[in-house]
């Protein structure tokens, strides 16, 4: 079922279209990690998902074709802890004639504020709630992409981005960190490579296609 939106009475609400068309697929909004004074994209966890919106009574809706999960976090390090620093989501509540904005639960102490003026994928904004995680594993964090490597489709991998280090956590606490962009310089180079004279190959099989779907919504990794 398809949606589209519009306001009404000062306030954001959704009807229902005819269309069942499904919406195309694109290219997802990453995560955000602000870390050394720098804004990273989260481009790999190695272990699950690093935040569930869900242990906190929130049900988010899907945001737009960019932001199909319906939110984004803004991870830090606060003392040396892995926190959600701000966190972004769409909330919807449904009325007789469609959906409207709910507006979710305070968190650490924070009520949120609504969408900013003009297109806003986002209804509910969190700013520095400072939530603790108690997470064990690595992240991969990017900054700089190649737009020469963009793909619309999924979360963009490690390798097309020009700096990229990993912060390693237990229970949720920073232990290690290390750069890792001219490894992955020399596997973009290799990527790269491997493509060269692509415009000759046979089309990709069901299977391949598949395949890559599943790969650019997931950005797991191995240490």
């Amino acid at each position: 079922m398809g949606y589209s939106d519009r306001a009404e009475s000062g306030r954001a609400k959704l009807k229902r279209s005819g269309s069942s068309r499904r919406p195309l697929m694109t290219a997802q909004i990453n995560d955000r990690f602000r870390h050394d004074g720098i804004e990273f994209s989260v481009a790999g966890i190695s272990e699950g998902e690093l935040f569930d919106p869900a242990v906190l009574d929130l049900k988010p809706s899907m945001a737009s074709t960019a932001c199909w999960r319906g939110y984004q976090v803004v991870y830090s390090v606060l003392d040396r802890h892995l926190v959600v620093a701000n966190l972004h989501v769409k909330l919807l509540e449904e009325e007789v004639d469609g959906y409207i904005r709910k507006e979710g639960p305070p968190i650490n102490g924070v009520s949120p504020t609504g969408p900013a003026e003009g297109y806003d994928f986002f209804n509910n904004h969190y700013e520095g709630i400072n939530y603790h995680l108690e997470y064990t594993g690595g992240l991969l964090l990017a900054h700089g992409f190649i737009e020469q490597l963009y793909v619309h489709m999924g979360f963009h991998p490690a390798w097309k981005y020009e700096r990229v280090i990993e912060l390693l956590f237990e229970n949720g606490v920073l232990v290690n960190e290390f750069d890792h962009s001219e490894r992955m310089a020399e596997i973009r180079e290799m990527i790269l490579e491997s493509r060269t004279g692509e415009e000759d190959r046979e089309m990709p099989t069901r299977d391949e296609i598949r395949a890559f779907v599943e790969r650019a919504f997931d950005r797991k990794y191995r240490l």
